[in-house]
C-alpha cells in the first residue's frame, strides 16, 4: 500500500518520537501554534493524515492556567477539525491524542478496565479538557474520518522530562496501584494500522491505547533500579499520594478488544524491559548520573 501523506502536529515527546519514527521530512512537520494550522496553510499541505500531538498536559500548568489550557486543548483541535473542511479536505483522516486519565479508578465501579465508552470521572482540570476535546469532536464527526486515541503513562527511549520513565527516576517513594501504561513504539504503531485502514475510522472511533498488562509506578521504578537508573524506591500508600500532590493523580486501567485485534499491542512487562535498555543506553550516552542498586 502506497504510503498516504502524513502531516504531524507537535513538538513535544510524543511529537518528536513520531517524526523519527515515522519518517516524517520537515516540510510535514508542523511545529507551530495550533491555532495557526488554518485553512489556508493545509490547502497548500494537502494531507491525507492529520496527527496532533500539540496539547498542554502539566496538571499544575492546567490549573492554574485554565482559560490558556481550555484552549489548546479543547479549541485549538477543534479549529483544525473545521479547518481541514473549509480547506475541502473532508476526507482528510485526523487522529487525534487524547489521554488514558481521564478516568479516576483504577477500575470501573464494577471493578473493570475502562473502556473508550465508559464515562469520563476527570479528577483534575486536565482531565476535563481532555474529556470535553474528545466529546465535541466525535459531536462534529458525521461522516468524516476521525479517530482518537487515549494512551495512558506515555513511555520512549527519549531524555525528554515529559517521559514517563523520567518522572519515575524522580520520587524515591511511590504508589504500587494497578495501572495501564503505553509505549511511544505502539502509540506509532498504532497510527500505521489507522492509516492502512482509514475505512474504519469514517464516522469517528476512540481507541484505547496501551501495552498488555497491568504495571505500577512502584514496579517501573524497580526496573528502573535495576537498570542503574535510580536507587531502589519505597513504596507510598495511595492516600500519603493524594495528601502531598494536588490536583489528584489518577490510576487507571484501561482494556479495548477493538484496539487489541487492530494492533496486537506488546506485553507491558517486556516493552518496559526493551525500552528502559534503550533509555538507558541513550541517558548513559548523555552523560546521566548511573546510581548504584
Amino acid at each position: 500500500m502506497a504510503r498516504r501523506r502524513l502531516l504531524l502536529v507537535g513538538r513535544g515527546h510524543l511529537g518528536t518520537f513520531l517524526r523519527t519514527r515515522l519518517g516524517i521530512p520537515d516540510e510535514l512537520h508542523y511545529t507551530a501554534e495550533l491555532e495557526r494550522l488554518d485553512a489556508r496553510i493545509l490547502s497548500g499541505l494537502k494531507p491525507e493524515v492529520v496527527v496532533n500531538t500539540a496539547g498542554k498536559t502539566d496538571l499544575r500548568w492546567c490549573e492554574d492556567h485554565a482559560r490558556e489550557a481550555f484552549r489548546c486543548n479543547v479549541a485549538a483541535p477543534l479549529g483544525v477539525w473545521r479547518a481541514l473542511a473549509r480547506a475541502g479536505l473532508r476526507a482528510t483522516l485526523l487522529v487525534q491524542l487524547s489521554s488514558g486519565c481521564i478516568w479516576d479508578g483504577p477500575y470501573d465501579e464494577d471493578g473493570k478496565p475502562f473502556e473508550p465508552d465508559s464515562p469520563p470521572q476527570p479528577a483534575c482540570f486536565y482531565s476535563w479538557t481532555k474529556a470535553c476535546g474528545d466529546a465535541l469532536l466525535m459531536r462534529e464527526t458525521g461522516d468524516r474520518p476521525l479517530c482518537i486515541l487515549r494512551p495512558r503513562q506515555l513511555y520512549s527511549p527519549l531524555p525528554s522530562p515529559r517521559n514517563t520513565l523520567a518522572k519515575l527516576r524522580a520520587y524515591p517513594r511511590l504508589i504500587d496501584t494497578p495501572n495501564s501504561m503505553t509505549s511511544a513504539e505502539t502509540v506509532a504503531r498504532t497510527i500505521e494500522a489507522v492509516m492502512e485502514r482509514p475505512a474504519l475510522f469514517g464516522s469517528g472511533r476512540v481507541l484505547n491505547v496501551y501495552d498488555r498488562g497491568v504495571t505500577s509506578p512502584f514496579r517501573v521504578a524497580t526496573l528502573l533500579a535495576q537498570a542503574g537508573l535510580r536507587p531502589a524506591p519505597e513504596r507510598l500508600s495511595k492516600d500519603e499520594l493524594d495528601l502531598q500532590l494536588k490536583p489528584k493523580r489518577v490510576d487507571a486501567v484501561l482494556h479495548d478488544a477493538w484496539f487489541e485485534q487492530l494492533v496486537q499491542p506488546p506485553g507491558v512487562e517486556a516493552e518496559l524491559s526493551r525500552v528502559i535498555g534503550e533509555y538507558r543506553r541513550a541517558a548513559l550516552a548523555g552523560g546521566a548520573r548511573e546510581f548504584a542498586q
